[in-house]
């Protein structure tokens, strides 16, 4: 991302990598229902690209359900890619890293036809067309019945509902905070400090504007519609749990074009 306070990723990259199992609600739920959703273990050879892809949590869950997969690690942070390597290096050259911001060139450094594309908690930072442009490409680039699901932080049917959405997670932190275990105390006081800032921009500043970079949230609602708009067919919401949800659509198989019926030439009489 061009306009994203750099610095803010990279220092909270490996805080993140240590506390997202403890501190995002659902977290491992979310990723297995992702790998369940496209049906990964029915595929022999999948190609999988991961937007955002961050400290590489989720590239790592699908390689280890599926160790015939070829991954795309796809993310413009630095300090994310040190700690993907790091997370990922024993599976070799199965994992291509694409050092991009979403809405960047990615997409002429990626193979296509892919089977899986996804994404975890990073589409949100986009603005509003971006987000339906990364839908869109993301479509093209598909195989005939692949997959699109992204995993995010999205607006609920209900101004309300959503404010109490973001009032949810504040609790859950506070409440998961005294369940980290006593080696990771370390990581877990320097991503509270993270979550003080997001706690500020989305709880404190509720209704002030914000701007790339930011946590954008779109409806959930709007963005299977766009995925219908795009082209994609079984578009869905598929989990919600208060803030966070699992939308996707997949690329439809292509219909063989109907052929005209026939029938015997008939004599004509002259």
């Amino acid at each position: 991302m061009q306009s994203v306070d750099r610095q803010r990723f990279a220092q909270m990259a490996e805080d993140y990598d240590r506390m997202a199992p403890f501190l995002v609600p659902m977290y491992e739920f979310l990723q297995q229902e992702m790998i369940r959703q496209v049906d990964l273990v029915s595929l022999a050879s999948p190609r999988v690209i991961d937007l955002g892809a961050g400290s590489g949590r989720l590239l790592e869950r699908m390689l280890t359900v599926c160790p015939r997969a070829s991954c795309y690690w796809v993310d413009s942070s630095e300090a994310f890619l040190a700690t993907a390597r790091r997370r990922l290096g024993r599976f070799g050259g199965q994992v291509t890293y694409v050092l991009s911001p979403m809405e960047g060139d990615w997409v002429s450094r990626v193979s296509a036809p892919v089977d899986v594309i996804c994404s975890m908690s990073a589409i949100h930072h986009l603005e509003h067309d971006e987000k339906r442009a990364v839908y869109a490409r993301s479509f093209d680039l598909l195989a005939e019945g692949g997959w699109l699901v992204n995993i995010d932080e999205m607006k609920g049917l209900d101004a309300d509902a959503y404010r109490g959405s973001l009032d949810v997670w504040v609790r859950y932190v506070a409440e998961q905070m005294l369940r980290v275990p006593p080696e990771l105390q370390g990581h877990a006081r320097q991503w509270a400090g993270h979550f003080e800032n997001w706690k500020r921009r989305n709880v404190e500043l509720f209704d002030r504007p914000k701007t790339k970079g930011d946590d954008l949230h779109e409806p959930f609602m709007d963005q299977v519609s766009w995925l219908k708009e795009i082209g994609y067919v079984n578009a869905d919401v598929f989990v919600k749990y208060h803030l966070w949800c699992m939308v996707g659509g997949r690329k439809p198989w292509k219909v063989p074009a109907r052929q005209p019926d026939c029938h015997p030439m008939q004599a004509v009489p002259v």
